[in-house]
């Protein structure tokens, strides 16, 4: 009798505890909860756009490695392995550099758990620029950078990155 009402007052402790950790990582930027597109409104992801590639990994709240290089013009896509236990993702900012808007790219599935894999595709501006990305479950401590280099310009000029 002693150890089944152990269990239940453990039980009972643990849903609380559950409840507000779901809650606490749930989605809090006021969407619909749908994964975002792999490509940023306006980015073009086209069958004929050149694909730069890149591996990610994630170990806990760091990104191995944090800084790439790429074409502006071109798709780049990251093939990225969350090697830690917590959960994980990739936004880049789009071409505003701003985060948490329609022009920002995330990783397809946009929960990446220990152990999986997953896919980024974004759209370089064709005017260059350096770009910020991040996990959104630790935004402050898993931050890096793209580099554009200007590519040629396409007819509608591209946009320029800050």
């Amino acid at each position: 009798m002693g150890a089944r009402l152990t269990v239940l007052r453990v039980a009972l402790l643990l849903i609380p505890i559950l409840a507000l950790l779901s809650y606490a990582c749930g989605d809090d930027d006021g969407t619909s909860g749908e994964p975002a597109a792999s490509f940023p409104a306006g980015g073009d992801g086209g069958d004929d756009a050149e694909v730069q590639e890149f591996s990610i990994s994630f170990a806990d709240n760091t990104f191995e490695p944090a800084e790439f290089a790429a074409a502006g013009g071109v798709v780049v896509q990251f093939n990225i392995t969350n090697g830690g236990a917590a959960i994980h993702n990739v936004r880049t900012a789009g071409a505003d550099n701003v985060f948490n808007n329609e022009d920002d790219a995330v990783s397809d599935p946009p929960l990446v758990n220990g152990g999986e894999t997953a896919v980024l595709q974004w759209a370089a501006p064709v005017a260059g620029g350096t770009f910020d990305f991040r996990c959104d479950f630790h935004p402050e401590a898993m931050v890096g950078t793209i580099t554009v280099e200007k590519g040629e310009e396409s007819s509608d000029g591209g946009q320029e990155g800050p």
